[in-house]
């Protein structure tokens, strides 16, 4: 999907979900439940435009890295756990690198950064991790929620 200089119209999404359908990419039901409107307010938001403008930008990286036991179970010893997980997305900017956590939750507007804490420690995880993996620390961690359109910085 191309962002237009003037915004992506939810008319201009539809028809690249339904391009999608017609090329097998997306099934009829798949379809069905994507709300173009919602789609199009993110590819036009601040984050969406960062995102697109960024010379290099990851979707769906999984991982999966060694950690010591003691940064989530302080009296584990000299244990090691396997930590792995898919984050949503990663790309890069000039101050460095962001990591993406797109959600889903029905909330109510205003609720956004009472939730955005309940998924810190899921954040932190992932920042540690890709920062570990990629050799550089991430700068930003950002939840995308697409029940009220809008982003929240942790």
């Amino acid at each position: 999907l191309q962002l237009a200089p003037g915004g992506t119209t939810s008319e201009a999404v539809d028809a690249e979900l339904d391009e999608l359908v017609r090329r097998g990419f997306l099934t009829q039901l798949q379809r069905q439940v994507i709300p173009a409107r919602r789609l199009a307010a993110f590819l036009n938001s601040a984050l969406g435009q960062a995102m697109a403008a960024s010379r290099h930008c990851q979707r769906e990286f999984k991982f999966s890295l060694l950690v010591p036991a003691k940064e989530y179970f302080p009296d584990s010893g000299e244990e090691e756990l396997l930590l792995q997980g898919v984050i949503d997305a990663w790309f890069e900017e000039e101050n460095g690198i962001s990591v993406v956590d797109f959600k889903s939750d029905r909330i109510s507007p205003g609720r956004e950064l009472a939730r955005a804490e309940e998924y810190r420690p899921q954040l932190e995880a992932y920042s540690r991790a890709l920062g570990a993996i990629l050799g550089r620390p991430v700068s930003r961690k950002i939840l995308w929620f697409f029940a009220t359109d809008s982003m929240v910085e942790l």
